[in-house]
């Protein structure tokens, strides 16, 4: 068993050179490839949980699993857990206040499998990229792919259900040399509402020590990585929380309604993310978007003005929000949340991921009039 962070890094870095020379050799892709995955954690909100309460959380998780033996483990790190199972050792990193990052090299219908039981309670979340976040990630190498894909919720008819059930209407792989091009060309064109970039395929290599990883970072914080140097991985890693968790505060402290007793005044100031696709029907956005499913995982009861109006008093089953409820105002070309104090960001973050991903890629949210897209990390 790994005892410690400097085992599980040497581990990794075995497993990654053992995959790249077998790919070299023979042009094969492992099933164990490295796979991390970016969680978000209220174990104790508004303060950094303990040691001691994420064992006791993670153990209550686990307890009563039944597609998989788990047993959690301690390490020589108090921020360092062993998930052992008997597929194989997974490794959760808690490191970080909010953020943790689940490591493993198991099959990933093993690793995947682990990620949702942990979703499965209300105080955790995925990280949700936006489209601006993705595109932005070249600050940290050289862009070396991209996906695209589109699951069409609003116009799928009866037809499409019976004859697809539960598969994307759009799905591309670009690789390297066309990503560009490819991109240029999808977003000028009539379909750049449907181009939802679902995941982006960083290259971050050092020519001098040979070191280099390829990252596949998905738009719900998978990460998939292939090469030879884990530390590379880890950077990469740790460049997307410093921005994400930049963006979610952020947006918590300058956007979250509260009373000022000083002042006697309201602070904070609405959310709006603007659509761009036309002929939109807003009876199936709002049953989409409040169903209490994934993704959106919000629930609300419509009360419809008009039909090209609609408000909904929500609950985001994730965490409750906290026993807050978030308003929403729904017109056909601009939805507005007011978030309260206190509230979760990430579920503003997960709304419009999931918008990019099925209902417009074009849509956005912006600070202010004439500011840059707020996802937007470069």
């Amino acid at each position: 068993m790994v005892k410690n962070r400097s085992e599980m890094i040497s581990k990794f870095d075995e497993v990654l050179i053992k995959n790249f020379e077998r790919f070299k050799d023979e042009k094969k892709n492992e099933t164990n490839q490295l796979k991390s995955y970016i969680i978000e954690n209220h174990v104790a909100h508004n303060s950094t949980p303990s040691h001691d309460s994420v064992a006791a959380f993670l153990q209550e998780i686990f307890k009563n699993q039944r597609k998989i033996s788990i047993k959690l483990k301690e390490t020589e790190d108090e921020q360092l857990f062993v998930i052992d199972s008997n597929v194989g050792e997974m490794y959760l990193d808690i490191s970080q206040k909010r953020f943790w990052v689940l490591h493993a090299s198991v099959k990933a219908k093993h690793s995947d499998l682990v990620h949702k039981i942990i979703l499965k309670d209300r105080k955790i979340d995925n990280i949700w990229l936006p489209i601006p976040f993705l595109k932005g990630l070249k600050r940290f190498g050289d862009i070396y792919g991209m996906g695209i894909s589109f699951t069409e919720y609003l116009k799928k008819d009866e037809m499409d259900d019976f004859l697809f059930p539960n598969q994307n209407t759009l799905n591309l792989d670009i690789r390297r040399l066309y990503v560009n091009q490819m991109l240029t060309l999808l977003e000028t064109s009539d379909l750049k509402e449907v181009i939802g970039i679902n995941k982006v395929t960083l290259l971050d290599s050092t020519i001098e020590s040979q070191d280099f990883i390829v990252d596949d970072i998905t738009y719900f914080g998978k990460i998939t990585g292939r090469g030879t140097s884990f530390s590379k991985h880890h950077s990469i890693i740790q460049n997307i929380l410093m921005n994400y968790s930049s963006k979610i505060i952020n947006l918590e402290e300058k956007f979250s309604y509260s009373f000022d007793p000083n002042t006697h005044s309201l602070k904070g100031q609405p959310i709006e993310i603007h659509i761009n696709r036309t002929n939109i029907n807003l009876k199936k956005l709002v049953d989409t978007i409040f169903s209490g499913k994934k993704p959106y995982y919000l629930w609300g009861v419509p009360d419809w003005r008009d039909e090209t109006y609609c408000r909904v008093n929500s609950v985001d089953l994730h965490s409750g929000n906290f026993g807050n409820s978030l308003e929403f105002e729904i017109m056909p070309n601009l939805i507005r949340v007011l978030l309260p104090k206190d509230s979760c960001g990430n579920t503003i973050s997960r709304l419009l991921t999931n918008i990019h991903q099925s209902i417009d890629a074009t849509s956005y949210f912006k600070e202010g009039a004439g500011e840059h897209e707020f996802f937007s990390i470069i």
